[in-house]
């Protein structure tokens, strides 16, 4: 199958391109850049011809860049809806979303909802956790903060519960759903295990053969300071709403993946 994948120069992209091809399928390689255009069902329609299905994993955390007014509800709602409607109207019935399990009110957890609610019955929402695995900025952040001696954590990040998936484990899944031979329900991508974000730390840590860490509770002031730092700095995934998501926990029971396999501890691999 010939499948247009946006979004390929990712995190998850990337590795879903990987999978298709180890799958023996062709990934057709897009970006949104630039990406006025993308909330028009009829920019689609050139990219579509000759495709049996679309991955969209674009995504951004912060709702500004390149000038764009409202750019997270363009990526993460505005964008994929006209690109359903253009798959509609050209044939092209496989389509996954990539979304996130997410939760409170920040204005990425809001496009990620309103995304979601669009595209509910027309396309294959995946909505994983954390994800970890080389290449990604999360899991290399958290690999960095488990060679620390000292470990200086805001205390809604030292409680979030996440429930990371091995990346790996993601773009196989995505995959499967696209080839299944009936439409791909819905899929709560998320890991074996759910645990706070100190206790994958301090596993990762443990992994690397270090002992324990001095934990540390940045106090809420500093917390805030660095968050809007971030903003302004992006230097990383660190900014307001990375710090507005991690209050929330991204957990929900484990169900049935489109592998049909058990999937892989989130501490097997790389993380960074």
């Amino acid at each position: 199958m010939k499948i247009l994948v946006i979004g390929a120069g990712g995190f998850i992209g990337t590795h879903v391109c990987r999978a298709l091809a180890d799958a023996g399928h062709e990934a057709v390689r897009a970006s949104l850049r630039p990406v006025t255009a993308w909330d028009r069902a009829e920019a689609w329609r050139p990219l579509l011809v000759g495709v049996d299905g679309v991955v969209y994993a674009a995504g951004c955390l912060r709702d500004q860049a390149g000038g764009v007014t409202g750019l997270l509800d363009l990526l993460h709602h505005r964008a994929p809806l006209a690109l359903a409607d253009a798959c509609d109207a050209t044939g092209v019935t496989r389509l996954v979303h990539v979304s996130a399990l997410c939760g409170g009110v920040s204005a990425y957890a809001r496009s990620k909802h309103a995304g979601d609610v669009a595209l509910a019955g027309r396309a294959c929402i995946v909505r994983p956790s954390l994800v970890v695995g080389v290449g990604g900025v999360s899991s290399r952040m958290l690999d960095l903060l488990a060679r620390l001696p000292w470990l200086p954590l805001p205390a809604e990040v030292a409680r979030c519960r996440v429930q990371p998936i091995r990346v790996e484990d993601l773009a196989a899944g995505i995959v499967a759903a696209l080839v299944a031979p009936q439409p791909a329900a819905p899929w709560t991508a998320v890991g074996p295990e759910a645990a706070t974000v100190a206790d994958w730390i301090a596993r990762r840590r443990a992994a690397r053969g270090l002992g324990p860490a001095r934990s540390l509770t940045l106090p809420g002031a500093l917390t805030r300071a660095s968050a809007r730092l971030g903003d302004v700095i992006a230097v990383g995934p660190w900014c307001s709403t990375a710090l507005e998501l991690l209050a929330h926990d991204s957990t929900e029971p484990a169900a049935a993946s489109p592998l049909g396999r058990p999937l892989q501890d989130a501490m097997q691999g790389g993380w960074a």
